[in-house]
């Protein structure tokens, strides 16, 4: 509904309101209360992104009433990129020496042989299914050669059974949209599934998502990491429904 919304908005509300939310994005971004004080050059391309000045347009129609006002934009951006797994993957696993990673819906470990880990780290992957034995043969075989260690933990997101924090990174690809296909529907499932990934990290630790949940980052940023959190968020609505970000743990 949110992403009909946005695209409604394009469509047909953009040539009325897209300058005026244009000022709203900015001056919310940068907290000061006035458009005047925005830079000309924030408003000449990024990093102020199309996807945030929609959002300012969605704020400024008074569509979210359970936002309120465009005051309540995010103050971090969202940058106009098409994301990438592996460079999300990377930038979540920059650091010096071995990290220990947690890989939350790890599935059948196919995401090994696409070069998501570098050598040296500890990889944990969870998952509520235990992939078969082939699979799981493969993919430790494939870590092993790329030298790094791979072991599955059968578990629930919502429960995660490691103590607090446990790991240095958590990553995710196309995981938190499942919340929507259980057989009973699990109210702010999402919301609990992050809130325990941020549990399970040690502080200053950082988490890697690429989802397709259109506005995740309201979650993930807005209900449980905060905004001082992000690293980066990327999104290009454009041309893929993907959005994909880094944050840590403050």
């Amino acid at each position: 509904l949110r992403f009909s919304v946005c695209l409604l908005l394009t469509s047909v509300a953009e040539a009325h309101v897209f300058a005026h939310a244009r000022a709203i994005a900015v001056a919310s971004v940068r907290h000061t209360g006035s458009v005047a004080a925005a830079p000309a050059a924030a408003l000449d391309g990024n990093p102020v992104s199309r996807r945030l000045l929609l959002r300012g347009a969605v704020w400024a129609t008074g569509v979210y009433s359970s936002v309120g006002s465009a005051a309540c934009a995010s103050a971090y951006t969202v940058s106009q990129v098409k994301p990438s797994e592996k460079e999300t993957y990377e930038v979540a696993q920059k650091g010096d020496g071995a990290l220990r990673v947690l890989w939350v819906g790890a599935g059948s470990l196919s995401g090994v042989f696409k070069g998501l880990f570098p050598a040296g780290n500890e990889v944990v992957a969870v998952d509520l299914v235990r992939p078969d034995r082939t699979d799981y043969s493969a993919a430790t075989t494939y870590a092993a050669e790329h030298g790094y260690n791979l072991r599955f933990e059968q578990g629930d997101a919502t429960k995660l059974k490691f103590p607090d924090g446990s790991f240095d990174v958590v990553v995710s690809s196309m995981f938190l949209c499942q919340g929507s296909e259980l057989d009973v529907p699990v109210p702010n499932w999402e919301e609990i599934v992050v809130s325990e990934i941020q549990r399970v990290l040690k502080p200053g630790g950082r988490f890697g998502f690429y989802e397709h949940i259109e506005d995740i980052d309201k979650v993930i940023v807005d209900k449980v990491f905060g905004e001082r959190s992000v690293i980066r968020v990327q999104a290009y609505p454009e041309r893929t429904n993907v959005i994909a970000g880094v944050v840590r743990k403050v």
